[in-house]
Parts: structure tokens; sequence; C-alpha cells
């Protein structure tokens, strides 16, 4: 499927995208904080079978009979996307159960370095002066939006959140390895693998129905949609760009509960938050305005 606009050439339309699925994923922190009753493994459980579920059925209207050979197209880079980011989202849960959210926060900063580092061994894929300026930055900021909060010792949490900033730049990674065909079926696969993960933490499967209608929006609208674009995305962004743009959710997730529920945020959030949007308009904006200056020399010749 081909969308106007969106093709190999046009960088700033998947930059948007980019954006625009942060936008989106920012939200997931609001929705988990309307949930009454349900754990973290019950909502893992429900969310991934929800996601996979819908994106099965996705991928079975548009192969039809060739559904089964759509799946086997993902290959080995398939299998450690959907692997990765299935459990990526498990390896979250013990974090956030084991450490603060501030330590969690600040070690998933760590994302855009560790897709780099992972990219260029895998792929070879270089990384700009201009993206490792913008990644720093941006770990300075996220650093001052959670230096009150963050705190040593809970090692086992802050190592969860350390494998799961790996797996999710694993996930990035692969999917940019895979490029050439539709990772649809891999992002499909990452629901059921963490709900079969979460099988072994779940104390009872009893679920309100208002908790789990949010466990499925969560998993249908935003995890199985924009995963599955985000997966597009990574075709034509480089992985430490595309995690560094990725960012924008830490900085609008607080906005989002600020908004609805009227937690008001700390003022290092805010300051940090605006650091974080400096790094990621910088590292969105200046090609684009690169490329503006070179179009105008070019009419003034």
């Amino acid at each position: 499927m081909r969308v106007r606009g969106f093709d190999a050439g046009n960088r700033s339309s998947w930059v948007l995208l980019a954006l625009f699925l942060a936008v989106v994923w920012s939200l997931s922190g609001l929705i988990f904080r309307m949930v009454e009753e349900a754990d973290a493994a019950q909502l893992i459980f429900y969310r991934g079978i929800a996601l996979s579920s819908f994106l099965v059925g996705l991928v079975a209207f548009r192969y039809r009979g060739g559904t089964i050979r759509a799946f086997r197209a993902i290959g080995g880079a398939g299998l450690t996307a959907g692997a990765s980011l299935g459990i990526g989202s498990v390896f979250f849960l013990y974090a956030i159960m084991n450490t603060t959210i501030a330590n969690v926060s600040f070690i998933i900063a760590s994302t855009p370095f560790l897709a780099a580092a992972l990219a260029w061994v895998v792929m070879r894929e270089r990384v700009g002066s201009r993206t490792l300026a913008s990644c720093g930055l941006g770990l300075i900021g996220v650093t001052v939006m959670v230096w009150e909060g963050f705190a040593f010792g809970g090692w086992f949490g802050n190592l969860a959140a350390l494998g799961c900033a790996f797996l999710m730049a694993g996930y990035t990674v692969a999917l940019r390895r895979g490029s050439q065909v539709d990772m649809m079926p891999a992002v499909a696969l990452s629901g059921y693998i963490a709900a079969l993960t979460a099988v072994t933490l779940i104390d009872s499967f009893a679920i309100s129905w208002h908790d789990f209608l949010l466990a499925a929006l969560q998993g249908v609208i935003i995890s199985a949609l924009c995963n599955t674009a985000f997966a597009y995305c990574a075709r034509h962004i480089p992985a430490a760009e595309l995690t560094l743009l990725s960012m924008l959710e830490t900085v609008l997730s607080p906005f989002w509960v600020w908004l609805v529920i009227a937690e008001t945020p700390e003022g290092a959030t805010l300051i940090g938050g605006a650091v974080v949007l400096a790094a990621i308009g910088f590292e969105a904006l200046w090609p684009l305005r690169q490329r503006l200056l070179r179009r105008a020399r070019s009419v003034g010749r």
C-alpha cells in the first residue's frame, strides 16, 4: 500500500509520522492511570491478546490466502523484532515494579545510543554528528526531568529498565534489517509473546470490563496501529534518529495527565521537557532548514 507523499525520498513525511506516533503513544500513561483494579501483568496479558488478535485479522484480510506466507516472509529479523517488542514490555513491567519511574525514564532515555551502536554493529549504519548531539541533548533533558526522583539501589529494576532499552533498540534495528518485507506480522507476534510471558506473573485472569476495555483500547489503537506504522518509518529513518524522535512520548505523557487529571508536573519536568523538545526539533528541522537554504542559493544563481 502506497500513500501519496510517503516515498523513500520524502524524509519530512516520515519524520512527521514518527512524531505523530510518539504523540499517540504518549496517551498510554493517561489510559493506564484510568485503570481501576487490574495489575500490570493483567494489563500486559489482555493488551497483548487484543494487539495480536487485531493485527492477525488485519494481516489475514490483507493477504487472504497468502497469510501464512506473509508470516514466513518476516524471517529472522521479523522474529527478532516481535520477540524484542513483546519481551520488552514485560521487562518494562519488572522495571516499574522494582525501581522508581524516574530511574526507568532515565535509563530508557539511553535507547537512541544503544540503537546507534547496535545498528552500526549489525548493519554498519553510521550516525551523523548532528544526531549524536541531539541524542546527548535529549538525554540531558530527561536527566533534568527525573533528577529529583532518581534513586540509587533497586538494581534489579534498573537492570530490567536497561534490558527494556536494549530490547527497544533491538526492535528498531531488526525492523530496519527486515525493511524489504512487510513487518506487520512481526508486530502481530509481539502481543502473543508478551501475553505468554505475562501468564507466569498473573495471579488471576479475572478483570473488570472497564479495565479490559482500557487494555484493549491501548493494545489495538495505540500499540497495534502505531507499532505497525513505526515499522514503516524504520524503512526510511535511521535507528538512532527514529528512537530519538520517539522520545517526544516522554515529554507529552505528563502533559496529558495534567490536562485530564489535573496532576501538576514539577518545574524540573517542564524544564527538562523543553530541553528534550529542543533536541527533537533540532534533529527534525535542521535538515529541512539546510535543504531550504540550498534551494534558495540555487534559485539565486
